[in-house]
């Protein structure tokens, strides 16, 4: 007999609403599940997607984002010692040292591998200018199969330009181009050292090269342009400084650029804004001085000139230009006098100048006698440009040779700059026999 006390039906609709919940449940449960699924795949692609980033940003050369994207992936994965260790690179490479270390110092606690703190320990010294002994430990070291040459070979060249060792430099681009030929900033930097070295035409075909393998450089248009000015080419140089202009319009270079090519051209009014700009922001710009005082000969205003031409040579005394103008600009005021006085220093410094040059081309990595380097070095400090003199005498410490006239030229400058304790260390090495 069926269960009086209780309804036809109750077991069957109790037992549909048990499965009713039970399927309720279960979907939920699923929910759930997928949630966390979700989740987790949503945080891996994020993680992913971040990583590259970094990865597309330093295939095209392009620092800044990879800087930004790497910043974003680690504060997804913060115990990614990989990660800190390209965040470190890529800060050492932007030139941010502070924060390259501080990165590097991560890396490392993370538990990073020795060899690579210690390899980019000596690249953060040697993109300083901090080289000696440490760039002849890397040449020895890193070889052109090494998985790191590249980066090796950029901070040499970046070091060896910033002491000014243009042979050195130029063989460092040589190479890095050998092994990453698509590097723009290989052949920007190698550019840069041809113009330095006067090798005028040179320097072109290499800035054109990397304004070819990065059209959005600005320091590539840049460079261009100053290179076509140098080569009396103002109309080419000009769409060049308006390309820079229309993203950075308080860009000093292009500006002044802009001006040089309108002043080429005889539009000297046109000039004057973009001088004035700089003026403004950089009062004590050798280059903006020197062009005013142009413009204000050109415009008739001799007194003017004069005053723009002084200051700009007096900032700048190895300016062979600037002193020919204001020559020009002194005769046209009939101060013969003075301006006899300026010629012959003039044709002393384009004397140095020539013989400079020459001597930057004899010093390279193979030279084995300090004394190329004594004699230009002794030029550089005679025409005013000291920080180049001091590092062709210390290269000059490190070749082979009589080393007392390096001692004497170096003793000679730090009297003459009132550093006498170096003076004193100085004369006492070149009197050694």
């Amino acid at each position: 007999m069926g269960d009086l006390t209780r309804p036809p039906g109750f077991f069957r609709g109790h037992r549909w609403r048990y499965q009713r919940w039970l399927v309720v449940f279960v979907f939920l449960i699923g929910v759930v599940f997928a949630v966390i699924f979700g989740v987790r795949e949503w945080g891996r692609i994020r993680v992913e997607s971040a990583w590259k980033g970094v990865q597309d940003s330093l295939a095209g050369h392009d620092l800044t984002p990879a800087a930004v994207a790497l910043k974003h992936y680690l504060t997804l994965r913060p115990d990614d010692a990989a990660a800190w260790f390209q965040a470190s690179r890529i800060a050492r490479r932007q030139g941010n040292f502070p924060e390259a270390k501080r990165f590097l110092a991560r890396f490392e606690d993370l538990g990073g591998a020795s060899a690579d703190i210690r390899l980019e320990r000596d690249l953060l010294l040697v993109q300083q200018g901090l080289i000696v002994g440490v760039d002849q430990r890397l040449r020895a070291s890193v070889g052109p199969e090494h998985p790191d040459v590249r980066f090796v070979l950029e901070a040499l060249a970046r070091g060896y330009i910033l002491i000014e060792k243009w042979a050195d430099a130029r063989q460092a681009c040589e190479l890095w181009r050998a092994v990453e030929p698509d590097a723009p900033q290989a052949w920007l930097w190698g550019g840069f050292v041809c113009e330095r070295m006067v090798q005028v035409d040179q320097a072109a075909e290499f800035y054109l090269h990397a304004l070819e393998l990065d059209p959005d450089d600005r320091d590539s248009h840049l460079s261009y342009a100053r290179i076509l000015v140098r080569q009396r080419n103002p109309a080419g140089a000009l769409p060049h400084y308006e390309w820079v202009l229309a993203r950075h319009p308080d860009n000093a270079d292009a500006l002044l650029g802009l001006a040089q090519c309108r002043i080429d051209g005889g539009q000297f009014e046109e000039a004057l804004p973009s001088i004035d700009r700089v003026l403004h922001l950089h009062p004590s710009s050798n280059l903006a001085m020197a062009l005013r005082g142009r413009v204000a000969m050109e415009g008739g205003d001799p007194a003017g000139a004069e005053k723009w031409l002084r200051r700009a040579f007096t900032a700048e005394p190895s300016d062979a230009e600037t002193l020919y103008l204001l020559i020009r600009c002194l005769r046209s005021e009939n101060k013969n006098e003075e301006a006899d006085l300026l010629a012959g220093r003039l044709e002393a410094l384009q004397k140095d100048l020539r013989q400079l040059t020459e001597l930057l081309r004899q010093i390279g990595p193979r030279l084995a006698d300090a004394g190329p380097c004594c004699e230009a070095g002794v030029i550089a400090l005679r025409i005013g440009r000291t920080q180049q003199g001091l590092n062709l005498l210390q290269d000059g410490l490190r070749r082979p040779g009589d080393h007392r006239p390096i001692h004497a030229a170096l003793a000679r400058h730090y009297r003459e700059s009132d550093q006498l304790d170096l003076a004193e260390v100085h004369l006492k090495l070149s009197e050694k026999p």
